[in-house]
């Protein structure tokens, strides 16, 4: 496999590269990115797609170092992109610091380009009946293999670099072991394909030669210079650029008359492949390969440009040319065998009816079409198509963006109502004995009235009294209950001019009287003029109520509580809740925002509350610091940005 996971577990949540590799090669499974066609992963886009490098190309460099250490006679090639990746480096210091390294001779694998433009001119001439496809990029091999029922249309010709493989083993040095250099990852997989297999004992990127040489303290520039061994190439080092089959071949006027198609890219890939399968478009040859170019291969590692690299190219093609010469070695050379065989691998996938398809829609809440926005975001083109790929077991509902993120926001709001239900049940006990007190006084005072209009000793003023006593007691325990209905009820989060110091009266309200049970000393020093800030009153409230009950329940045996607004600098206010509690040990400072991480006693607490008011906070562009000593107790502070006109 050329494409290996590493250990990074939450990288493989990014699903950039399920939606990149246009051969569908890896899919999510349980939160995870697995592969399901394992030769299909050779595709390199997967790996630049993952910018978490949660996976790295498979390093052969162990692989090529025991090579050079166990055998005498062990030849690289180089891809035709090898000057535009050295672009500092003559090419024949880079022959020598290969010779340096180990290697016993360095080739040119543009001499297989060369030797398979005369196989490709000749078989495309003589099967004009139907479209051929070209096989020098192992990717699309494998795509119409497995996904096409095309295997008539693909060229029975082998890739330059098996070419070069052949000539060195068939007829140069059968005896020798052969590694391959390139930009193409997919070239991994291919020297290991058991069809064309044999030929390349290990393949390389430019990153990894790179690697060597700096291992080994070589410098291409430091050395003197040395030729390219084995047969030389000509027209094949043009074999990168875009076009440059049809060019070698001598097919590329047939281009103007639609008989030739150069197709490159991702984007393009599927939609020209299910053009030749259903006859839509009919050229006669398709010269189409994943890269933009081989010199835009994954594991070119330069930012030059591709016009640059272009140009380089172009400029040591013509500047290397000896037509003479690579007649000769063409001659020489001709009787390698450069046919290869494909293997139809291909699986038919269920086709869903248009009910499941609207069934599986309406599962992301995408009932109407109005509803499909065909954004893109989960790398199909429409909703449509990524419900028939779900239906067909290649992709996941999560892949839509969207619709994650207003499953996220649903699960948010959830749990922010959860939180308040459970700080509201907490607070149940010590409200009923505050509600309590004042409803045993209203009793005494009701069978006090009543004694009094028995007894016949009733009196007007001292009636008044007692109704104004009662009048007190039930106000005051009506404006508790009303304030936790307005606590726990669940509204929609609206933001308005909020006055903090309001927030903070109106949380205290709720829990303040819990500091009196416990003989808590409270402090409020809440700034007078402190500006507004752009917030959800509710949600401001459930902050500071939680902070609040939290500071109280660190203090069972009493202790000061400080509740203060001040403002930091202009753009600033900050609240501060102070306790002289337990405090909070530095390893579970780093805890504290964590989903259902509590230090409270069972049944005190499920972890929630700190994590929701963390969550608030930051959707309001806020922050929160905490300061605590084991002992001496917590400073909990928030700031909010201030509204300004």
């Amino acid at each position: 496999m050329a494409v290996v996971f590493t250990d990074r577990e939450k990288c493989r949540r990014c699903y950039a590269c399920i939606r990149r590799c246009p051969v569908r090669a890896i899919r999510v499974k349980e939160g995870k990115a697995e592969v399901i066609k394992e030769r299909c992963i050779a595709c390199g886009t997967c790996v630049m797609a993952c910018t978490q490098k949660a996976k790295q190309v498979r390093d052969d460099t162990g692989t090529v170092w025991s090579l050079l250490g166990k055998y005498p006679s062990v030849i690289t090639i180089l891809d035709p992109t090898f000057p535009a990746a050295f672009p500092e480096v003559v090419p024949g210091k880079l022959v020598a610091a290969l010779k340096r390294l180990g290697f016993s001779e360095v080739m040119e694998a543009a001499f297989g380009a060369d030797l398979i433009s005369g196989e490709y001119s000749r078989f495309v001439r003589e099967n004009r009946e139907r479209p051929i496809i070209s096989t020098h990029c192992p990717v699309i091999v494998g795509y119409v293999e497995k996904y096409y029922q095309l295997l008539g249309s693909l060229a029975p010709i082998v890739s330059p670099m098996i070419a070069m493989g052949r000539v060195i083993k068939g007829k140069y040095d059968p005896g020798a072991k052969v590694v391959f250099i390139g930009p193409c990852v997919a070239k991994k997989a291919e020297a290991e394909d058991e069809k064309v297999a044999g030929v390349i004992d290990a393949a390389l990127t430019f990153a990894e030669l790179k690697h060597m040489l700096g291992a080994k303290g070589i410098v291409p520039q430091q050395e003197e210079e040395s030729p390219f061994s084995g047969p030389t190439p000509n027209l094949g080092r043009m074999f990168p650029i875009t076009g440059g089959l049809p060019y070698i071949t001598g097919l590329s006027e047939e281009v103007w008359r639609n008989d030739i198609f150069v197709v490159e890219g991702r984007g393009h890939i599927s939609e020209t492949v299910r053009g030749v399968a259903l006859g839509g478009i009919k050229p006669n040859f398709v010269d189409i390969r994943l890269c933009h170019g081989c010199l835009s291969g994954p594991v070119m590692d330069n930012d030059l440009s591709v016009y640059r690299r272009r140009e380089i190219i172009i400029d040591y093609a013509l500047a290397a040319a000896d037509p003479a010469k690579t007649e000769r070695d063409l001659e020489q050379y001709c009787g390698i065998d450069l046919s290869r065989q494909f293997t139809s691998l291909y699986t038919t996938l269920p086709i869903p009816s248009e009910a499941e398809i609207r069934d599986i829609l309406g599962q992301m809440n995408k009932a109407k079409p109005e509803d499909e926005l065909n954004c893109g975001a989960c790398g199909y083109p429409s909703c449509r198509d990524m419900a028939i790929s779900i239906y067909q077991g290649l992709a996941e509902s999560e892949m839509c963006w969207p619709h994650l993120v207003e499953r996220l926001e649903t699960t948010q709001a959830e749990l922010i109502q959860a939180e308040k239900l459970t700080s509201l049940g907490q607070m149940a006990a010590a409200i009923a004995h505050e509600i309590n007190n004042p409803l045993a006084g209203v009793l005494v005072y009701t069978k006090l009235l009543n004694r009094k209009l028995t007894g016949g000793t009733f009196s007007p003023e001292e009636a008044t009294g007692y109704l104004d006593k009662m009048e007190s007691e039930i106000s005051r325990s009506s404006k508790i209950i009303r304030s936790l209905l307005d606590f726990s009820r669940q509204s929609e989060p609206t933001l308005r001019l909020v006055n903090i110091n309001q927030v903070l009266e109106q949380a205290f309200a709720i829990v303040g009287h819990q500091a009196e049970l416990q003989n808590i000393e409270v402090l409020k020093d809440l700034k007078p003029s402190l500006p507004q800030v752009m917030a959800d009153f509710d949600q401001m409230q459930q902050v500071f109520t939680n902070f609040i009950l939290n500071a109280i329940q660190a203090m069972p045996d009493g202790g000061k509580l400080v509740i203060r607004t001040s403002v930091e600098g202009d753009n600033f206010i900050r609240v501060d809740v102070q306790d002289t509690g337990y405090g909070i040990s530095k390893e579970n400072l780093t805890k504290l925002f964590t989903p259902f991480f509590t230090t409270k006693e069972k049944g005190k607490g499920v972890g929630l509350g700190l994590a929701v008011a963390h969550g608030i906070i930051e959707r309001h562009r806020g922050r929160i610091e905490v300061e605590s000593e084991v002992g001496q107790g917590t400073i909990f502070s928030v700031y909010l940005g201030v509204h300004h006109e």
